[in-house]
């Protein structure tokens, strides 16, 4: 049995039964409640207790868009690929066409090998108009797969078209870059998401995960910070014990 069947729910469009009214000054526990939880979540890197409070968010209601991609996008964060394709599907019979859903999707197949079928979904989502900034980044992420050129340009669509989302979108302009292994383009996107989002474990793992591809010893503070913020992460305290003491300028002054 899959380990995330026990999320799967029931996509009937019913309106959830409401509960006793919170005690006064509590936060009411509806779907945008468990949504800012599973945002802070991500931002921390634990993309585990996301995908528990998106999948939270559709109990309290299962018609909920921004539930059901969150949770597709946590399952590729998790590189639970094929999991992602089934939700991704599920969440598409609810919202036929949906460029998100689409563009998540196309990622989870990329991750799986299938770079054509990622570029024909791609293709689907960026036909459509008002395209968010996931859809293209989503589009630059499969365009560097393909070695493409564009794939900047895309990169600069997601950053122009972001607003409010911005600092969020540097970030995962960051991470894409990062993953394709163009360390010296991700640094400048990275940098700025970190002064935007200080708060945020995940920008400064990234951060130090850029620093120590390009040799530079700063990213032994970047990792420092991060746990400062996120103390238990075994991921970054692994990082931080990988960059070496002297960085790549020091051996090059010898």
């Amino acid at each position: 049995m899959s380990r995330f069947s026990n999320l799967e729910l029931e996509a009937q469009g019913q309106a959830p039964t409401p509960g006793a009214a919170p005690p006064d000054g509590e936060p009411i526990r509806d779907k945008y409640y468990f949504q800012e939880r599973a945002v802070a979540a991500w931002q921390a890197g634990n993309f585990e207790e996301a995908l528990l409070k998106f999948a939270r968010s559709l109990e309290e209601d299962s018609t909920f868009f921004v539930g059901w991609l969150g949770q597709v996008r946590m399952l590729i964060e998790l590189e639970e690929y094929p999991e992602a394709v089934v939700w991704a599907d599920k969440a598409l019979e609810l919202f036929p066409d949906q460029q998100d859903l689409l563009s998540a999707k196309a990622l989870a197949l990329l991750a799986q090998g299938d770079v054509s079928q990622a570029q024909k979904l791609s293709d689907a989502a960026v036909a459509r108009e008002g395209l968010t900034y996931y859809v293209w980044l989503a589009r630059a992420e499969i365009l560097l797969a393909r070695k493409s050129s564009v794939a900047q340009n895309c990169i600069h669509n997601a950053i122009r078209s972001a607003g409010n989302d911005a600092p969020t979108a540097r970030l995962e302009a960051g991470r894409v870059l990062l993953r394709a292994g163009d360390a010296g383009s991700a640094q400048a996107y990275l940098t700025e998401a970190v002064q935007a989002l200080p708060h945020s474990a995940l920008a400064w793992y990234e951060l130090g995960q850029c620093q120590s591809a390009l040799g530079f010893r700063e990213a032994r503070a970047a990792f420092a910070r991060c746990l400062v913020l996120r103390p238990s992460w075994p991921k970054a305290h692994a990082a931080a014990r990988s960059v070496p003491k002297r960085g790549l300028f020091a051996w090059l002054r010898r």
